[in-house]
């Protein structure tokens, strides 16, 4: 008889040897997209609420294209949009080459979209200088990401700076707070708070060039990430103020050498084995400082009034015209609790069963938290208890939650891949390093 070629060809043929890894490498591209377009997200939305607040906008446009401009107003634009390319350029997959036509495009239909709203706000102007400035600040981003990619290419200084490492998740978020708490400080000495994010950003960075830089960590690394880090987020959390911007970041680049340090040792003592499982001893480490800097921020100024407890459900008292810089200290607290629950989330694990099993012991951190804050912000006469600012913290607390598990996602898919993709070129005796 002869053989049924029907059925042969119907039979599944085997895989070509890549295929699966192919399919997982898309699958961990997808997640990281994911992650990158949240994380954007959420600096978008910091920055459309600095450029947007108070949000009183008029039915019609309440004046024309502004023609003034200022060198701060031009160092804030382009510093505010850099992160933006930044965090673009980690999106892409590894070895991609900048797309600069994407950047530019998303620049200027970014800050073009705040620009229009702004004709609406008659306390806002609208200006074709910032729709410039900002799309060179996305510019400048990812020129930033590219040069420092070149510069170290084949080592694992450039993975580090990816959102799939948990801690440097922290660094990132911590710069749009930093932007918050200088637009609510009217006085010099409310600035000084910026010093608290600047000092978990410096622990956070100096355990990762110890831990996570590999094998033999270039000094400059740390000094780069610093500065830049320093950079973009105290001088508009400082509102360009010097006093408080040099020694500030001077204070970031000694914790995260003192953290560098402390971090070497202690991997010389646990041996080579953990020399990755340092975020929990960060945690740790950074939580009493964040915890300082939030009931600062929330209570400031700390000196009572002798006010008697008062409380709205509202975001201000009733009968008060709320002034720029108290919005901003509103949202500051918003911002804030985005990072508490991220950091709640990366606190009790990778495990997705135990942070199912745990997420009501974070749920209820949170919301004792916020709600002893309010409590005592029921004894602040200019600002008084709100309903309305507790529920808003509890949304960016959950909001926090989610992003860590995309970023949590994301590293499962990444591991998988790699896993997938060394059995199979062990398989086909391939003996070259494979690719990120």
């Amino acid at each position: 008889m002869f053989p049924n070629r029907r059925a042969e060809s119907r039979a599944p043929r085997p895989l070509p040897i890549f295929v699966t890894p192919i399919r997982y490498r898309r699958a961990a591209d997808y997640t990281a997209l994911r992650l990158g377009r949240a994380v954007l997200g959420y600096l978008g939305v910091v920055v459309a609420i600095i450029t947007l607040a108070p949000f009183r906008f008029e039915g019609w446009p309440t004046h024309g294209l502004s023609t003034v401009w200022s060198w701060s107003d031009l160092v804030l634009n382009v510093l505010m949009f850099v992160p933006f390319g930044f965090v673009y350029q980690l999106t892409r997959p590894r070895g991609t080459p900048t797309d600069w036509w994407r950047v530019l495009i998303f620049g200027a239909l970014l800050s073009g979209m705040i620009e229009v709203a702004q004709l609406f706000a008659p306390e806002r102007f609208t200006s074709l200088f910032d729709v410039a400035t900002n799309t060179a600040g996305a510019l400048l981003g990812a020129w930033g990401f590219s040069l420092v990619s070149q510069r170290v290419r084949g080592d694992t200084a450039v993975q580090t700076l990816a959102l799939e490492l948990p801690l440097m998740g922290l660094v990132y978020l911590l710069i749009p707070l930093c932007w918050l708490i200088g637009f609510g400080s009217e006085g010099e000495l409310r600035r000084l708070l910026v010093l608290g994010p600047g000092l978990v950003a410096g622990a956070v960075l100096g355990t990762v060039h110890a831990a996570y830089v590999h094998p033999a960590p270039p000094a400059w690394w740390l000094l780069v990430t610093t500065v830049g880090w320093s950079v973009v987020a105290l001088v508009p959390g400082a509102r360009g103020d010097l006093s408080v911007i040099v020694p500030g970041a001077v204070l970031v680049l000694a914790v995260a050498m003192l953290r560098d340090i402390g971090t070497r040792r202690a991997m010389t003592q646990a041996g080579t084995g953990r020399s990755r499982r340092f975020e929990l001893p960060t945690l740790r480490l950074v939580m009493p400082l964040y915890a300082a800097y939030l009931t600062a921020s929330a209570l400031w100024p700390l000196a009572p009034d002798g006010t008697a407890w008062q409380g709205t459900y509202a975001l201000m008292l009733p009968g008060t015209e709320p002034t720029m810089a108290q919005v901003f200290r509103a949202l500051e607290q918003v911002a804030a609790f985005t990072l508490v629950g991220y950091m709640g989330a990366e606190y009790r694990g990778r495990d997705p069963q135990r942070g199912r099993s745990t997420l009501p012991r974070h749920i209820t951190w949170s919301v004792v938290t916020s709600a002893l804050l309010q409590l005592a912000r029921g004894f602040r006469g200019d600002a008084g208890a709100s309903l309305l600012l507790f529920l808003l913290t509890q949304v960016a607390a959950a909001f926090g939650h989610v992003l860590y598990v995309l970023q949590r996602d994301h590293v499962q898919a990444l591991v998988k891949r790699r896993t997938l993709l060394a059995s199979f070129r062990k398989a086909a005796g391939i003996t070259t390093p494979a690719p990120n």
